[in-house]
């Protein structure tokens, strides 16, 4: 047997292995992810397929067993990511790694739940068959060609996105998202004509794009442009508030983590505060002192978690909850 099937057969025994281990349905998606934690902090990966407990994850950073992740998953129809702050690796094969969460807030797990009814309930309609979506044939070997010219990238992914939306991330978006690792000023500044001269469709194809670079602040040039344009579209602006509410967690660490980058994303806000158009300040205002809600109760509720966890260490220490330690014997 060559070594490529042999990759093949050892990865297929494996993936059938978790397969009999799952007690959760599982749904095939296609979901942009930021993931922290790994040996090379932080990128970008695919939720390949997800259940309640877990997922499997695609991703191009070095994935270890036993290494715990925190995802942010870009979910369609989610004002904000879905936030995992603990998802242990499982098992890993080169690019692929199976996660199962561990730590996840009950806000974010009834999010979860949510999410999964609803795509169990669609995979059902489509009669319950699994989706593989795949780069189309007529995609390879553009990446070159379009990474020299951002405007031409734009155009082809304007017509992908125009065929079918549902679909766009999954390959028009994915393939840009390879073709443009990060946000470049000539993509900024190209996205931003765009939105200047077009419609709600071209605001929706560039929010769409930009799930590919969350937590970048490069990114806040074509946002502001969409603010000033669409200010009184809540649909739109539900998705450039998507954009902002998923920080980037790399620069931080320790319990608090999730509210400090909230606070340095609010803090990038406040020179916005500054921008000569009134609607892009009446937006950062507004934002700004809704970061600082989220803030607050993000504290809360680690101080409130921290205080549960201390005293169930006390009645494990002391056997009973009054503090009565029995003397031995």
């Amino acid at each position: 047997m060559c070594p490529i099937d042999g990759k093949v057969e050892r990865r297929s025994v494996m993936n059938l292995k978790v397969e009999e281990q799952r007690a959760e349905p599982r749904v095939a998606v296609q979901f942009q992810a930021m993931v922290s934690g790994s040996v090379e902090s932080e990128g970008t990966g695919i939720i390949l397929d997800l259940s309640r407990n877990g997922c499997r994850l695609e991703s191009p950073l070095l994935m270890l067993p036993g290494l715990s992740l925190e995802l942010r998953i870009a979910v369609p129809g989610l004002e904000w990511a879905l936030m995992v702050d603990g998802a242990d690796v499982q098992w890993a094969d080169e690019d692929r790694a199976g996660l199962s969460f561990v730590r996840i807030r009950e806000t974010e797990r009834q999010r979860l739940s949510h999410v999964m009814t609803t795509l169990l309930a669609r995979k059902s309609e489509d009669g319950d068959k699994e989706q593989v979506k795949l780069v189309p044939f007529e995609f390879q070997g553009l990446e070159a060609v379009l990474s020299k010219d951002p405007k031409l990238a734009i155009s082809k992914g304007l017509g992908w996105f125009a065929q079918d939306r549902a679909e766009f991330p999954f390959r028009g978006g994915s393939l840009l998202n390879r073709t443009f690792p990060t946000c470049t000023p000539e993509l900024v500044a190209a996205l931003g004509e765009l939105v200047k001269v077009g419609s709600d469709r071209e605001a929706d194809f560039s929010l769409a794009l930009l799930q590919n670079y969350l937590g970048s602040t490069s990114i806040d040039g074509v946002l502001k442009e969409i603010v000033s344009r669409f200010s009184h579209d809540d649909r739109i602006m539900g998705g450039v508030r998507t954009i902002i509410n998923s920080p980037s967690m790399a620069s931080v660490s320790g319990e608090f983590r999730l509210a400090e980058a909230w606070r340095v994303k609010k803090e990038s806000l406040t020179r916005w505060l500054t921008d000569e158009r009134q609607a892009v300040r009446a937006f950062a205002e507004e934002h700004i002192a809704e970061l600082d809600r989220m803030i607050v109760a993000e504290r809360r509720r680690v101080e409130v978690e921290r205080e549960l966890r201390e005293r169930s260490r006390h009645e494990d220490e002391s056997g009973h909850d009054d503090g009565y330690r029995a003397k031995p014997f």
